[in-house]
């Protein structure tokens, strides 16, 4: 599945996910950043939440439920919802419900999304360019319940920071990866200083493995190299830590077309080996905070939904046992099969499948609330559910 985006006349595909939701007044709960961990807030009783907050608390309990079973920590590296106006906000409501019980589980989540990519009307920006002076310096209603919900000592809050991975559709490929501040955006020190001076200290930062690596096995290359390093010194000026996002749903694309990673074609060992690389070139970085190893990965062949899940599993931790046999340490993050869709994130991974010599990874899952599970919310609120 696949939800397009605008910006500035651009078309953009990007990935999709799964889901959550409340409505009705509730206290949030706040905590200081860095401070201790968040206590037990004032909310709505959960025999009072409405059918679509139900739903969507109860599927993000159960991934909580499955990594307490598994004896590993979480990652939701994408949650996002509608920007609304002041008078009416279930959305936000929602939010703020399903942020208290993310932290409460101890969930790290980065909201998706901020950059100065983003046409004005692009509904999930989180922190905006509103005058297209390519500055992210505009909060929208999502801000609220994400500053609402600080960083602890415990749980990492954040954001994305997309564009670096756009500019993927057409003829994109390791022969046309595009053209900086033309099909994908960079971000200045301006937009870094802004986030951190509204709390955000964890940033997601999606990129490109063909604009970091023009040929599977290859060495680094210097214009994809370079914009990575200069987001991570940008971002260790203004005191926020990263996790390095490839961003490419388990497919590298040539100009022959996309290759499967844990194909014939392109085996789990040339990401692994673009992973080894990549540590090794940021690993000391200071602002580094983890590696996030495939966004979304998705479309594979097998099968069944089972076995294509069990080839992410086999080939996910091939690429971790191999940076860990380069000697780096740094925080690994996971992600599920099929879109890493909290929904589904149990049946398509029955058990947990890694194991990390460091004990230094989180299972990562994503999650939206609308009823395609797409991120495009075109129903209002309370419509996204079929009546009973």
């Amino acid at each position: 599945m696949a939800r397009s985006r605008r910006r500035r006349g651009i078309l953009i595909g990007v990935g999709v996910l799964a889901v959550a939701a409340i409505a009705g007044g509730i206290v949030i709960a706040t905590s200081s950043t860095r401070g201790p961990a968040p206590g037990p807030a004032e909310t709505t009783p959960a025999a009072e939440y409405d059918r679509l907050t139900a739903l969507r608390i109860d599927e993000l309990r159960g991934f909580t439920d499955w990594l307490e079973a598994n004896d590993s920590r979480g990652f939701i590296g994408e949650v996002g919802w509608p920007a609304e106006p002041p008078e009416s906000k279930p959305w936000n409501a929602l939010a703020a419900e399903w942020y208290r019980v993310a932290t409460e589980e101890g969930l790290w989540t980065t909201a998706w999304a901020s950059g100065n990519i983003w046409d004005p009307g692009y509904k999930l920006s989180v922190y905006s360019d509103t005058d297209r002076d390519a500055v992210v310096e505009s909060p929208f209603s999502q801000s609220e319940v994400v500053e609402e919900f600080p960083s602890t000592r415990e749980v990492r809050t954040g954001v994305n920071v997309a564009g670096l991975e756009f500019g993927t559709e057409g003829d994109f490929s390791t022969a046309n990866p595009g053209t900086p501040a033309e099909t994908y955006f960079e971000e200045s020190a301006d937009t870094f200083d802004f986030l951190a001076s509204r709390g955000i200290d964890t940033v997601r930062i999606p990129f490109r493995w063909e604009r970091v690596q023009s040929e599977p096995f290859g060495e680094l290359g210097e214009t994809g190299v370079a914009e990575l390093r200069r987001a991570l010194d940008l971002s260790e000026a203004a005191g926020i830590e990263v996790i390095l996002d490839m961003h490419n749903y388990g497919f590298y694309t040539t100009p022959e077309g996309p290759l499967q990673v844990g194909s014939a074609q392109l085996p789990s060992a040339a990401l692994a080996d673009a992973w080894v690389r990549l540590a090794a070139e940021f690993g000391d970085h200071p602002a580094l905070l983890a590696y996030g190893l495939m966004n979304e990965p998705q479309g594979f062949g097998g099968e069944s939904a089972t076995a294509q899940a069990e080839l992410w599993e086999s080939v996910s931790q091939e690429v971790l046992s191999a940076v860990r046999a380069s000697g780096d340490t740094t925080l690994i993050m996971v992600p599920g099969y099929d879109y890493s869709a909290v929904a589904r994130f149990t049946t398509n991974h029955p058990d947990g499948w890694i194991t990390d010599p460091a004990d230094n990874f989180r299972y990562e899952a994503h999650q939206y609330w609308d009823s395609n599970v797409s991120g495009s919310y075109n129903e209002p609120y309370d419509e996204v559910l079929p009546p009973e």
